[in-house]
Formats: C-alpha cells, structure tokens, sequence
C-alpha cells in the first residue's frame, strides 16, 4: 500500500480529538477524512495542542486509497510568504497581532502584546541587568507592603505622602526644633 503527499487547506479542525480534514487540491477540493495531527509532547510533560487553523495550507501523507492520513504541516506560498526570514530571528505572531521575537544577532528580545500581560510567580522574581532599566507607563501603583531601597533615591518632581515621614539620619533641610 502506497502512500502518496498532497496538499490543501484546512476545512475542520478538532480540537478534544487532535484531528483535521483538509480540502485537497489534487483531488478537485474533495474533503479528507479526519486525520491526525503529530503532537510534540504527548506524555509527562503536555502543552495545549499545536493545531493548524482554518484554512492554512497544509501539506499532509494520505495513504493510496485517500481514507488514512496524517498531517505534516503548513506550507508557506508565495500568496502567504513567512512573515520573517531571517534565520537569526524566531518570530510568532498571534492571530491577534501580538508578537514575540528574539534576534540572537542583536541579542534583543521583544514581547509586543497588543493586550494585557500577566506575570505570575508562586516564589520569588528576580530582575538583573547590566545597564540602566526604564519603565514608561502613564501610571504606576505598587501593591507593597513593605519595600527596601539600597541606594540613593533622586527624585525629579512632587512627593505626596499620606502618612509619616521620617528622616533618621536628620538631614531634613526644612524641619524645626
């Protein structure tokens, strides 16, 4: 029994089951049966399924009656090129338009989400980098209980306190005996 590679775009995809069917090109656009799409990790350590979205096209190995099947993957054309091709950058853009990119040239790595990003940690982060780091943001609110500064603190505009300010060092310019 042979087997024979076509390719075509994808027309249903099955999440639960991990299954695609593809409208074959070679075959004036008949729809294939259910086939399997290869996973990464599939025990032990499991990430969400790697699908093919609808109508991507799609390269896939049907056997020589067309009924089985698996998918091998999409297929760039030159009606949807690859969105980068330098093989120095690894590049994903989300269907609603975020990116993430790395440039190993450069050594700069980008997350450009379009939506909110949430960083969560059951233990402690840790931040360190070898020259100056700047936050810009309309606002800012730290949720804190308690914060440690060890070093100089310069600040370049108002301080607004609610509450008690001590200065145990007792170089308070502006206080009265």
């Amino acid at each position: 029994m042979g087997v024979e590679l076509e390719y075509g775009e994808v027309s249903a995809v099955d999440y639960v089951t991990c299954r695609i069917r593809v409208r074959l090109d070679e075959r004036d656009g008949v729809e294939s049966y259910w086939l399997n799409v290869p996973q990464r990790n599939t025990q032990g350590t499991q990430r969400r399924p790697l699908m093919p979205e609808l109508n991507e096209q799609v390269a896939v190995l049907l056997d020589a009656d067309g009924v089985g099947g698996v998918y091998l993957g999409g297929v760039y054309s030159t009606a949807e090129p690859p969105p980068v091709i330098d093989e120095d950058t690894d590049y994903v853009r989300f269907s609603d338009g975020t990116v993430s990119m790395y440039d190993r040239v450069a050594g700069v790595m980008t997350l450009d989400c379009v939506g909110a990003l949430l960083l969560k940690c059951a233990r402690n982060i840790t931040v360190e980098s070898g020259e100056p780091v700047v936050v810009k943001a309309p606002s800012a609110t730290l949720e804190i209980p308690q914060v440690a500064l060890n070093g100089n603190l310069q600040v370049n505009g108002d301080i607004n306190a609610t509450g008690t300010i001590i200065d145990a060092g007792g170089n308070s310019n502006h206080h009265s005996h």
